[in-house]
């Protein structure tokens, strides 16, 4: 299944979840980290800077109890960056030991090291999406507020990611996706969706 497939698949409201009793969603997110390395203009991180990582127990008892109620698809995700969690690999193999048919993550890939990668892949991961939103290092660093290092250090990282996937035959599909904004940034995205196009397995705006 692509993607977008089932992202629609998720956000489209079906009829069961139009009653008065409802039934536990089918996919949900969860922040292991508020902390980013980023500090984009358009993100809450830029006003209201978070920094806290979840309770490993916690976490342990929530997961436990989405699955016990139907939950079926994970994200190891929200607004922070899950990257700059130590134990994200631990929390995918957890998160597969318990019974997740599928676990997800999206990243922004300058903290998404192939170390890193390889291990949450090994644990199970089965989606890594990696969230490009600028035409540029210069973009990115006026955005994101962070060096302009960052921009190729990401498309790096996703080649890695690839490579790695490949590799070790791993059963975990690679996405990127990117925001338009409007005509001109679109037209400038494509340059790097062109760029990185043979590494994913689909990208999407």
């Amino acid at each position: 299944m692509k993607i977008s497939e089932r992202i629609d698949g998720i956000t489209g409201i079906s009829a069961e979840y139009r009653g008065e009793v409802l039934p536990a969603p089918k996919s949900v997110k969860i922040e292991l980290t508020a902390a980013c390395n980023y500090a984009c203009k358009f993100c809450v991180q830029s006003v209201q800077k978070g920094s806290g990582t979840m309770d490993r127990a916690l976490f342990s008892r929530l997961i436990r109890e989405m699955r016990a109620a139907g939950v079926e698809e994970l994200g190891l995700f929200y607004i922070g960056e899950s990257f700059l969690c130590h134990w994200l690999p631990e929390a995918v193999k957890e998160a597969k030991e318990v019974g997740f048919p599928y676990v997800f993550l999206t990243t922004n890939g300058s903290a998404a090291t192939p170390s890193k990668v390889a291990e949450c892949m090994k644990a199970g991961l089965d989606s890594l999406k990696f969230s490009l939103n600028f035409d540029s290092g210069k973009q990115l660093a006026e955005i994101a507020q962070v060096s302009e290092r960052f921009f190729e250090q990401a498309i790096t990282h996703l080649i890695a990611a690839r490579q790695i996937r490949d590799a070790g035959g791993y059963k975990c599909g690679i996405y990127a996706s990117s925001i338009a904004f409007d005509g001109e940034q679109g037209a400038r995205m494509q340059k790097v969706i062109d760029r990185i196009a043979h590494y994913v397995d689909e990208s999407y705006k």
